[in-house]
């Protein structure tokens, strides 16, 4: 472990969930979209929902925070089909970073507060504060402030602009002095480095410091306001300000006040209008993870790996672990990404599936049916295995049933007018059976893992259930069909398998579809056809399917999935296409004398398993065409180079392609995808040049050579596979932290191990996880708690010593984080 005086390597993972519900009492029923921004960038949209006061989304997004950030907000608008401004915005919901670790992944109503322009805020400003002793025009010395304006950090785009600088400003009662820098185009992080100086002509000690009887000095204070120049469209716009009472600060002759400020709302914009203009309902799951290096879990993530081994089962650390923990999602999620980054993923759902169905009642219909551990590591491994599987089957229905649209309502009381019940039905039908046919010809495409664990599934079954002929289909169908195949359906963009989210029509035939298909593999015994229907207008539907046709077809199907001879290695030979949008990017090969080209123009790439392309548009044939095999590093570029935030560069032989994505959690998913792809190529690069190559030099190193080598080290540390993107230590953080969180029922399961092993009286205390085996469960138990612990106290050394040397004023902590306004 670490020494006393060394600070670890440590890593701060965020990472946020977000589910937008839906707002109510809005003014008048306009068409409506939601937006969510980190500061004041934008990074998800929801649909527009039309002609409503009550817009109802219950849209999900997951993602990574790629970098620093101060607010997540929420802005409601209203649709302007012409140009959105900001007059079509209703209301907003702000709240700061620190505020969400409190907000417990639960649903909450927040109302929406006015936006105006002074309250948008966003960005830093560093400053140097001193007192200078000048001769004035009489030959006499007199006191001065000397303010330095240095530079600003992070400041608001508007409308694709920023072009700042800085009023500064000395005031008091009696006086109002003002000065300016210079403008400094297209950035937001302007070095200003300008000098202003404000004569000062008494309150001044021998020391240089105020005295503090002098009031008129002490309520002297400095006004710092940035503004983005922007006279052609009417005026400047403000950025943010900061205000530093000069009797507040020490200005010692020998140490003048440096610090960073965080900009602040206007005075005038703090006391928000508290109007009711309606709420917005979301959930937040903000989550924040200090990874150490691998060697400091290297203990508790051999108790984890070794739980395979362990007997019974329910003395594991696996097994443990998912007793302690309510919500088995957070668990399982660790668990499955760990154990598959180590290669025992499947061992250890065997391990976690054979313990349960051991414990199944005698109904087999009921195995797996529950929220278990096991279930819920199954789920999370069949997502994160089986992406091309899922995205080769169900690719060509998806897309029939978004851009096709056909009416498929069959409830009665739904139909809209102009529809005919027997066409939507048919339909339906045909979209049902398209599913059908698209999974049971898919068996042999069925991931290599999968299979296995499969295969495992239905042995548990055979084994626990040997009088139950249907045992082991129901053990396999109430994963692949009900868990896989059927939510996938329902929520393809959950699953990564579509960018858009559906409207509402589509969505209800997604969900009859996908509810079709989960009756399908509820039914895999062609002599018990007999299905409980809920929804009577469905029946016709499924006397059509529940025949001993599509039943066969079915347990066929799981037979060839669960076959042991299936359990070898598969290689994917089909394009299947991995992300796709709209970005921009920087001509390849132009004019050199730049006539009559533009630099930069937006295309739709799109990136699969072989091959990255641009387009146009969607439809149109591609532009060009980089094979995965040509790519020698994907990597950040400076915003030096070309002043625009967001871009990154595919370096090829020949040349960089230059690409601008359209906020920072999209830039970093297409840098993540592209570099795992292309990580296994043999000629990638181990230099690269973080800037570009214009006017003759590379902006980043000044070397005069196109063909001239990297200057900086290409980023390491790549996941080793092209579909996951696994973190071992941040997953054993996790899993670290959520036996921290049950550290108490874990220290009682201690104490319960103890006193079975010595007191044979009375009855003892009900221990929190059912013990089978009290000398293993000890033992397990009692190693945990040993790694816990001292893994929790290299976190509180790490954050004492980080706390310790992070200087208040810094750019790391900068002045003002304290007074920002909270809408919660």
């Amino acid at each position: 472990m670490a020494e006393d005086t060394e600070i670890p390597d440590v890593r701060v993972l965020e990472s946020l969930g977000i589910v937008i519900g839906e707002a109510k009492n809005l003014s008048s029923a306009k068409d409506i979209y939601c937006t969510i921004k980190l500061d004041q960038e934008e990074v998800y949209k929801t649909e527009v929902k039309e002609k409503t006061q009550s817009p109802f989304w219950s849209e999900e997004y997951t993602f990574d925070v790629p970098r620093e950030f101060r607010t997540l907000s929420f802005y409601v608008y209203e649709k302007d089909w012409l140009k959105r401004s900001n007059s079509s915005i209703v209301g907003k919901v702000a709240l700061r970073r620190d505020e969400l670790h409190r907000l417990q992944n639960k649903d909450q109503w927040f109302p929406l507060r006015p936006v105006d322009s002074d309250s948008e805020v966003q960005g830093q400003v560093q400053v140097e504060i001193k007192l200078v002793e000048v001769v004035s025009e009489s030959g006499q010395p007199t006191i001065s402030l000397l303010v330095q304006c240095l530079e600003g950090n992070g400041l608001t785009i508007v409308q694709g602009r920023c072009d700042p600088y800085a009023n500064v400003t000395l005031c008091s009662i009696t006086r109002n002095d003002t000065k300016r820098t210079k403008v400094r185009k297209k950035t937001v992080n302007p070095q200003f480095d300008e000098c202003f100086t404000f004569e000062l002509s008494k309150g001044v000690n021998e020391r240089h410091q105020f005295s503090p009887v002098d009031e008129e000095l002490c309520n002297l204070e400095l006004r710092i306001s940035l503004w983005n120049s922007w006279s052609s469209l009417g005026g400047d716009v403000f950025i943010g300000e900061v205000r530093i009472p000069i009797g507040a600060i020490d200005l010692a002759a020998d140490r003048p006040h440096k610090a960073w400020y965080f900009l602040q709302p206007r005075e005038s914009s703090k006391s928000n209008n508290k109007s009711d203009i309606g709420s917005l309902r979301v959930r937040i799951n903000y989550t924040e993870d200090h990874v150490f290096p691998s060697q400091y879990y290297e203990q508790l993530r051999d108790i984890m790996l070794e739980s395979v081994k362990v007997e019974p089962t329910s003395a594991s650390a696996i097994h443990i672990l998912g007793e302690l923990v309510k919500d088995k999602i957070r668990p399982a999620r660790a668990l499955v990404r760990l154990f598959h980054y180590h290669n025992r993923v499947v061992p250890m759902l065997k391990a976690l599936t054979d313990y349960e169905v051991s414990r199944t009642s005698s109904d087999p219909n009921t195995i797996f049916r529950g929220n278990s551990l096991a279930s819920k590591c199954v789920d999370e491994y069949m997502k994160l295995d089986g992406l091309y599987y899922l995205y080769d089957t169900l690719q060509m229905l998806l897309d029939d049933i978004f851009e096709n649209k056909k009416p498929c309502e069959v409830d009665p009381t739904k139909l809209k007018d102009g529809e005919n019940l027997e066409t939507n039905m048919a339909n339906l039908e045909g979209y049902v059976e398209q599913a059908y046919q698209a999974i049971v010809d898919s068996a042999m495409a069925c991931p290599t893992g999968m299979c296995e664990m499969f295969y495992y599934l239905k042995e548990a079954a055979l084994k626990h259930f040997p009088d139950e002929p249907y045992a082991r289909y129901s053990a396999v169908s109430g994963f692949v069909f009900l868990r896989f195949f059927a939510p996938a359906i329902l929520s393809p963009k959950l699953f990564n398998l579509r960018n858009d989210n559906p409207d509402e029509n589509v969505a209800r035939t997604l969900k009859m579809v996908s509810k079709a298909v989960q009756t399908l593999g509820n039914h895999v015994n062609p002599d018990k056809l007999n299905a409980n229907m809920k929804e009577e207008y469905m029946a016709p539907l499924y006397s059509t399917l529940l025949n001993r046709e599509h039943v066969e077809g079915i347990r066929r199907f799981l037979d060839v999935v669960s076959s042991s001879s299936l359990a070898r290695a598969k290689t994917i030979e089909a394009p299947i296409v991995l992300k796709e949008g709209f970005m921009t990017k920087r001509a390849q090969g132009r004019n050199k004398m730049g006539v009559g080209v533009k630099n930069f123009k937006k295309r739709w790439f799109k990136l699969t398993n072989h091959e990255l392309s641009y387009a146009k548009f969607k439809e149109s044939k591609p532009l060009c065409v980089i094979p995965v095999s040509n790519v020698l590093a994907v990597e950040r570029l400076e915003e030096e180079s070309f002043q625009m935030k967001f871009m990154f560069q595919v370096v090829q032989p020949e040349r960089a392609l230059y690409i601008q994505a359209n906020n920072c959690v999209e830039e970093k998913e297409w840098i993540d995808i592209l570099s795992n792809i292309c990580k296994t190529n043999t000629n990638r690069l181990h230099y690269y040049h973080p800037a570009a190559f214009k006017n003759g030099h590379w902006i980043c190193c000044k070397a005069t050579l196109e063909t001239e080598p990297g200057c900086t080290p290409v980023t390491g540390g790549l996941p080793r596979s092209i579909t996951l993107d696994i973190d071992p230590d941040r997953e054993m953080e996790k899993i670290h932290s959520l036996f921290l969180n049950n550290i108490e029922k874990l220290e009682k399961q201690q104490d319960a191990c103890a006193g079975l092993s010595v007191y044979q009286g009375e009855p003892l205390p009900q221990p929190p996880i059912a013990i089978d085996d009290v000398k293993a469960c000890f033992g397990t138990v009692n190693n945990l708690l040993g790694q816990i612990i001292s893994l929790e106290q290299e976190h509180k050394k790490y954050l004492k010593l980080k706390q310790r040397r992070t200087e208040y004023g810094s750019k790391q902590a900068p002045i003002g984080q304290e007074v920002y306004n909270s809408y919660h």
